[in-house]
């Protein structure tokens, strides 16, 4: 989705596109876009300036580092931006998402901030049950095994 800046209207400009993760390359091998991306921009033109409004929604699936439970995750994000005219004709709108989405991703993925994990001794999911492991290892108190 690139955007002449000389032909924006006075009015300004309304987009929408929909493109698959895959497309924007926007999948790593752990973790994948499971719903369309979907991208509504507003753009502007002010004076020496454009202003650009875009909305993205689109929903992930991974595997989460700690208990290894596939989990979703929703992705909303309002990007908004204001770009010198002069600085170039040609403006990249699906450039601008993948750059933005991209420098959301989360260090870990995890299903929840509180995840408990896996048991390290029996592997029970920690999160579902607890195991009689905790009381007899002392072995794993302290140390993060993330």
């Amino acid at each position: 989705m690139k955007v002449n800046i000389h032909e924006i209207p006075k009015e300004g400009l309304s987009l929408q596109e929909v493109k698959s993760g895959e497309e924007l390359d926007l999948e790593r091998t752990d973790l994948e876009f499971n719903k369309p991306v979907q991208i509504e921009a507003e753009i502007t033109l002010e004076r020496d300036n454009v202003q650009i409004d875009i909305k993205v929604e689109s929903q992930l699936r991974f595997t989460c580092n700690r208990c290894l439970e596939d989990h979703e995750q929703q992705v909303k994000k309002n990007i908004d931006l204001i770009k010198p005219a002069q600085e170039e004709s040609v403006i990249d709108i699906t450039q601008i998402v993948r750059e933005e989405i991209i420098l959301d991703y989360p260090v870990k993925l995890l299903c929840s901030p509180e995840c408990k994990g896996l048991c390290a001794k029996c592997g029970k999911n920690l999160n579902e049950t607890s195991c009689d492991c905790k009381q007899n290892e002392n072995v794993f108190r302290g140390i993060n095994i993330d």
